[in-house]
């Protein structure tokens, strides 16, 4: 038991350490592993190494934005298998959207929730 605790803590303490800095990913590796899954939509080595390169500068600009447990949480996710910045991004959007959906509603939201139906809304 007090070694699953211990792995636990240093397997934490792992992703918290990746999370501080953007990973450092090779695209081309997993652009190529990627290549032959059969995409509806087709998607060649050139633009998937393209569209990372692209998710990985908008990771570089907005990183520091995400709250650390989030991109802690995002990278841990987004590694296994064939790792990608695509993935990293969409993730840390996606949680960032989860969020905004928290966030009480305000001004005129507020009073048609609040109103009855059928009736007007007073101001």
């Amino acid at each position: 038991m007090p070694h699953s605790i211990l792995l636990m803590s240093f397997g934490a303490s792992l992703v918290l350490m990746v999370a501080d800095e953007l990973p450092n990913i090779n695209v081309e590796a997993s652009c190529k592993a990627v290549e032959g899954f059969g995409l509806a939509i087709p998607h060649t080595l050139e633009s998937c190494v393209q569209d990372e390169n692209a998710a990985k500068a908008e990771l570089g600009q907005k990183w520091t934005t995400y709250p650390p447990a989030v991109r802690s949480r995002c990278v841990a996710e987004t590694m296994v298998g064939d790792p990608s910045y695509v993935d990293v991004l969409t993730c840390l959007q996606m949680a960032q959207d989860v969020e905004a959906i928290k966030t009480p509603l305000l001004g005129a939201s507020k009073i048609k929730r609040g109103a009855k139906s059928g009736s007007p809304s007073h101001r």
